[in-house]
């Protein structure tokens, strides 16, 4: 079990990454269902995810932000970005000097959300939807309020669920189009497997089981040996043998040109 949390963590919005980083704190035995608080505009998503994970849930009312923040010990914005300026508008100044405010929300630079929250220490964070199994990837730019201890509380939080980089905000485009989009990437590159696999007779459950599964072990092959990926790939290219047969084919459909420009254009997007 992880080192508990000893906070209570109220999320404004209640989306697919909301449930993903709740569920992970959850799971890990980090916090407590009841430690947690969920508002959306969505009612039937809050009932939903109350069902399933027992957290408290806060449905839409004239107090409802006034409710949220008189609870909570930190606030996740986790609500679409086009809707942000709305959001701040009406809890922007109701966040306190003892707490911590952390937003989602892709794009909203610090800011932004600083003219809106003047008290509470604001810190902009681009997680990913892997957090869901606890492998996600976080990337964090502290806000002019954040001192060493919320450095230290927000990536308390995210290396539960994954591993945290602190990292100056004109980077975390850059990260997200890594961190961000690359899971999309990668399950684009794992039912491709897959499906290469089933053209030669395996079964497509066996498949999808194989091409995960080599993905997850790739990666912790570099993550876990320190060991640059091209020398890795060296290792299993024999001479004359059916890898580097392979890695040709990918080089000649120019693989690594087409993967450095999806990272490009989903940072420019």
């Amino acid at each position: 079990m992880s080192q508990a949390i000893q906070k209570r963590i109220a999320y404004i919005g209640a989306g697919q990454m909301c449930e993903a980083i709740f569920s992970g704190l959850i799971s890990s035995g980090a916090i407590l269902p009841d430690h947690i608080l969920l508002y959306d505009v969505n009612e039937s998503r809050l009932t939903d995810l109350q069902s399933r994970y027992r957290t408290n849930i806060l449905t839409p009312s004239a107090h409802a932000y006034e409710d949220l923040v008189s609870w909570a010990d930190i606030v996740f914005l986790s609500v679409r970005p086009q809707d942000a300026r709305e959001t701040l508008s009406k809890a922007g100044m109701l966040f306190r000097p003892d707490q911590t405010v952390i937003s989602i929300m892709g794009g909203v630079k610090l800011s932004f959300l600083e003219e809106y929250i003047k008290n509470a220490a604001v810190v902009r964070v681009m997680p990913n939807t892997p957090m869901l199994v606890m492998e996600g990837a976080a990337g964090i730019a502290l806000g002019a309020r954040c001192t060493s201890q919320t450095e230290e509380l927000v990536t308390s939080i995210f290396n539960v669920i994954g591993s945290s980089y602190v990292l100056p905000e004109s980077l975390i485009d850059p990260l997200t189009g890594i961190s961000g989009c690359g899971p999309a990437f990668a399950y684009l590159f794992i039912e491709s497997l897959a499906d290469g696999g089933v053209e030669m007779g395996l079964s497509r459950d066996v498949a999808l089981s194989l091409a995960a599964q080599c993905l997850i072990g790739a990666g912790k092959m570099v993550l876990k040996t320190n060991t640059h990926p091209g020398i890795l790939k060296d290792r299993v290219c024999s001479p004359g043998g059916g890898t580097i047969a392979g890695v040709h084919t990918l080089e000649e459909g120019k693989f690594r040109g087409v993967v450095m420009d999806a990272v490009v254009e989903s940072i420019r997007r």
